[in-house]
């Protein structure tokens, strides 16, 4: 049997290219930006730091769509979902290998934060905003997790439903899945930009409010139960509903 840790790797070094083209991306917009700033002699100090954010910000979300993307095409894959491994093994792999990429990419963008933040004078971080840049986190990843999560169920359920139709009715159900994700992947994206905004801003002002950290806590919690329950959906579906594509 294929073990846990060897699956996960692979999966995750394919993952890991989306990330490096991302960042790669990045770079290159803000050096990019950084030169016009310089030729309209509009350069100051925060032009480097601030690029950095907002192009970071439109990469995450680009990022979010390519791992859901890799982490769907896992399901029907041939080549992983014939690996002597089970359903339950699969499932986790995939969906631990995908979070691991984006913890990936957000521990690059950190540390290209950290660096860029030494470029801007008179910058103080408050004591308390590592507890609380912490339950923040804890937060966006489960909100992050919980998005592929629901996208693979409603993915799954569409694959389920597809199978018992004729190949006309089924074209119909894929377009309600793609309409269906597109739908999801707004919303979360949303509250993702919300959630970092509430977030970073205190931060910035270095005004915290106390209230957000048991708020941001529970609402973590919410979502693992919910994660669950959807996994659990998730897996008895790869298990008994869905099979492999018949072309490899």
């Amino acid at each position: 049997m294929t073990k846990f840790w060897p699956l996960g790797s692979t999966l995750f070094k394919k993952k890991s290219n989306s990330v490096h083209l991302i960042v790669g991306l990045q770079l290159i917009a803000v050096v990019i930006t950084v030169i016009m700033a310089l030729w309209k002699q509009q350069y100051d100090s925060t032009i480097l730091l601030g690029s950095l954010l907002g192009y970071g910000f439109f990469g995450g979300m680009i990022l979010f769509i390519l791992l859901a993307r890799h982490t769907e095409q896992v399901w029907t894959n041939n080549f992983y979902r014939l690996l002597p491994t089970t359903d339950l093994q699969l499932y986790v792999a995939n969906l631990v290998s995908t979070l691991l990429g984006y913890v990936y990419f957000i521990v690059i963008e950190a540390i290209l934060s950290g660096l860029a933040l030494l470029t801007v004078p008179n910058v103080s971080i408050p004591s308390d905003s590592y507890r609380y840049a912490g339950s923040g986190m804890l937060a966006f990843f489960a909100l992050v997790l919980y998005g592929w999560v629901f996208i693979s169920l409603v993915h799954l359920i569409g694959r389920t439903i597809s199978s018992w139709l004729p190949e006309m009715r089924s074209k119909f159900v894929y377009f309600l899945f793609y309409v269906i994700v597109g739908v999801i992947l707004i919303r979360i994206l949303n509250t993702v930009g919300d959630l970092l905004g509430k977030l970073i801003a205190p931060l910035v002002t270095g005004q915290l409010d106390p209230d957000v950290l048991p708020g941001t806590l529970a609402f973590s919690g919410a979502l693992a139960v919910i994660i669950l329950i959807f996994s659990a959906i998730n897996i008895y579906l790869l298990k008994y509903r869905v099979e492999t594509k018949q072309t490899a």
